[in-house]
């Protein structure tokens, strides 16, 4: 088990039909609480830490710790730079011992998109490690209403793209939305059908925070084979931190830092059940 190339698990993923959860951590406990659930349901896993992230967490420490609990995990774990916009980002998680980088050259043309993730492939095949693209506009937050049909990834950009970057898995745009949803998402399975047909590799669902179970399942049967996690987790640690200091205002940290863990823990949980992951990493 322990530390694995990333496209080994999704390729499992989309063979048997289900979906890994593509956690993003940012401290330690959050660290541990998805790893331990991991290990808990027997779920393979991915860990991940976004690029715009380093400015705000010791991310050499914190990259150490991540590389040693899946050296030492009982359950696959690729170790992932999620949303890397950088030469020099990429190449940090490359030096870390990540098995995995995403390139997301989603707001560049889809020319220069396709240039540049060619390019970082290149770089990180020769060393063994897979590498995510993005295509199509997936929006942030509250922007919902800004996601059209004309924003989607086309199966023809799609084949394209694959076939001259040799790209690993492929984060695309069927209306899904980083963040936190606000209104109903409006997720095209016919859209996400005709990619998965027309490329063979596994895509990705970024903004999969607190999508309904039907959402899941739809998006699995339709050719997901990782879905991103990364605000749910950051809400669930501080309703939980919220929750507990309302009750125990006097909680020192220590406590505090435990109960945290187990509110983001509850979280992936849930996340996993609904993934259709659960004891999958016996047969990986």
């Amino acid at each position: 088990m322990a530390l694995v190339n990333m496209r080994e698990i999704l390729q499992d993923a989309r063979k048997r039909k289900y979906a890994v959860g593509g956690f993003n951590v940012f401290n330690l406990e959050t660290l541990g609480a998805v790893v331990e659930v991991a290990e808990e349901l027997k779920t393979p896993l991915v860990i991940g830490i976004p690029e715009r992230l380093f400015r705000f967490v010791d991310v050499d420490t914190l990259s150490a710790a991540m590389v040693r609990s899946a050296q030492k995990s009982t359950v696959p774990i690729a170790l992932h730079l999620d949303h890397g916009y950088t030469y020099d980002g990429i190449m940090k998680a490359i030096n870390w011992g990540f098995t995995s980088v995403m390139f997301d050259g989603s707001s560049l043309s889809f020319g220069e998109n396709l240039n540049k993730t060619k390019e970082i492939c290149r770089i990180a095949h020769s060393l063994g490690i897979t590498v995510e693209g993005e295509l199509g506009y997936i929006g942030s937050c509250g922007q919902i209403d800004t996601i059209t049909d004309a924003n989607m990834v086309s199966p023809d950009m799609a084949s394209e793209f694959v076939d001259k970057t040799k790209v690993d898995a492929l984060a695309v745009a069927i209306g899904n939305n980083h963040g936190s949803y606000r209104g109903s998402p409006r997720l095209n399975f016919s859209r996400l059908s005709e990619l998965n047909n027309t490329i063979d590799i596994p895509l990705v669902m970024h903004g999969g925070s607190k999508l309904a179970n039907e959402d899941y399942r739809n998006s699995i049967s339709s050719g997901i084979s990782k879905v991103n996690i990364a605000t749910d987790m950051s809400l669930a640690a501080a309703e939980r931190l919220r929750s507990e200091l309302t009750k125990t205002p006097t909680s020192n940290y220590i406590h505090l830092m435990s109960v945290v863990k187990r509110g983001v823990k509850d979280s992936v949980r849930n996340y996993m059940l609904n993934f259709g992951c659960i004891s999958k990493a016996v047969a990986i």
